[in-house]
């Protein structure tokens, strides 16, 4: 019995037949079933192959199947329609064949705008870090920069490829400007490290004069000459850090020997001096005694012996110099203050200056004493009592006048 549809049929043997213009085209035999399932079977062959279609239309269409996929689909679709092995309408595969590459076009030209896009964005994110690289080729931050370059071309290896020329051209601009920093950099360290020896040979010929100036026992000397040693030190270029570390140590081992013997040296001296300073003290406070003076001659005499003791004493501690010889100083002037106050009274000129001062301010206060008189007869109250004022003043003065010329002579 013979099964069909509108597409084909199934004859007693299991034989497939599809329907076509030049007659039936027979896809083989079904033998594990009746008619029914024969066509059944071949049937949802193409209700498959439809589904399978209609859903990479819908994937294409939201940008989501990949173009090798549709192509394979394409090509099964064509060899089916050559050589069916469905029962179905086969101008729907024809349909949708033209559909698929009408969409594969658009996901072409699509996926061609996103190239053309993602090569743009590549080439003005490679621009911008040529530019980047360019700015950067005359920083001296070289540790920095450095690292920067290192980071910038870290960004350029992650970036998609871009025209061929283009990126060569933006390669060699990066490479260029890099290269640049790198030189100078080179250049920069060669220079420091240059300055570093030379500074390390000028320092060991410092320790050198360090060493020898470190068995002196010249201490003011050799203490300026260890001074002047520090200041050149300083003038100088550091040297590489663990050998500056070394160099720094050497010269600082004969400085702090010398100052340690210098300083011992001191400390047995002090001790000794310190003695003097008991015996000035006990001198300063018998000078001291001495004020206020009294008779100034057997001051003298006094200051003359103690003054005398006290060069044969010797030196104090040098942190006490000043305040002990303060305290005999004190004296000693009061003793030539007084001398020289005495001497002074008794000079002849100075006398005379007096009692000339004296007799002016006499003359002045006659003369002042008529004006009042005649004042007082005009009856001019106004100069009288101007007059009395300047009589009372000239009367101070005279009375201080008279005063120093008693104690001269």
């Amino acid at each position: 019995m013979t099964v069909s549809n509108e597409y084909g049929h199934v004859d007693e043997d299991g034989n497939v037949f599809l329907n076509s213009a030049e007659g039936p085209v027979k896809l083989g035999q079904y033998t594990i079933g009746d008619a029914d399932a024969a066509l059944a079977f071949f049937t949802k062959r193409f209700d498959d192959l439809v589904a399978e279609v209609e859903l990479t239309i819908a994937r294409l269409t939201d940008g989501k199947a990949s173009v090798e996929s549709v192509k394979a689909l394409m090509d099964r679709i064509a060899k089916t329609i050559e050589s069916p092995n469905l029962l179905g309408n086969l101008s729907v595969l024809t349909d949708h064949t033209v559909k698929l590459t009408e969409l594969l076009e658009e996901q072409k030209k699509k996926a061609a705008e996103a190239k053309a896009q993602a090569k743009a964005a590549a080439s003005a994110a490679r621009e911008a870090l040529v530019a980047e690289a360019e700015a950067l080729s005359n920083s001296t931050a070289w540790k920095i920069t450095g690292e920067k370059y290192k980071e910038l071309l870290d960004k350029w290896k992650s970036l998609p490829n871009v025209d061929r020329g283009v990126e060569q051209e933006l390669w060699k601009r990066f490479s260029s400007a890099r290269s640049v920093f790198d030189k100078a950099r080179r250049t920069h360290f060669a220079a420091l490290d240059a300055a570093r020896t030379e500074a390390s040979g000028a320092k060991r010929a410092l320790i050198e004069k360090a060493a020898e100036l470190a068995e002196s026992t010249e201490w003011a000397a050799t203490t300026t000459a260890f001074k002047k040693l520090m200041d050149d030190w300083k003038s100088l270029a550091r040297a590489g850090k663990s050998e500056e570390e070394k160099l720094w140590s050497e010269f600082k081992a004969a400085q702090d020997k010398f100052f340690t013997t210098r300083n011992s040296a001191n400390d047995a001296r002090d001790e000794e001096l310190t003695k003097n300073l008991v015996a000035k003290q006990e001198l300063a406070v018998q000078a001291e005694a001495l004020l206020p003076i009294k008779d100034l001659e057997a001051a003298k005499v006094a200051l003359r012996d103690i003054a005398s003791k006290w060069e044969s004493i010797g030196h104090v501690p040098r942190n006490d110099k000043e305040r002990i010889e303060r305290r005999l100083k004190k004296v000693e002037d009061e003793v030539r203050s007084m001398q020289e106050e005495i001497w002074r009274r008794s000079k002849p000129e100075v006398i005379d200056r007096a009692n000339i001062l004296v007799t002016s301010f006499e003359a002045s206060i006659t003369k002042l004493e008529k004006l009042l008189a005649n004042a007082e007869k005009s009856g001019d109250s106004a100069a009288v009592t101007k007059l009395q004022g300047q009589i009372e003043q000239a009367q101070a003065l005279l009375d201080a006048a008279r005063s120093g010329a008693s104690q001269l002579g």
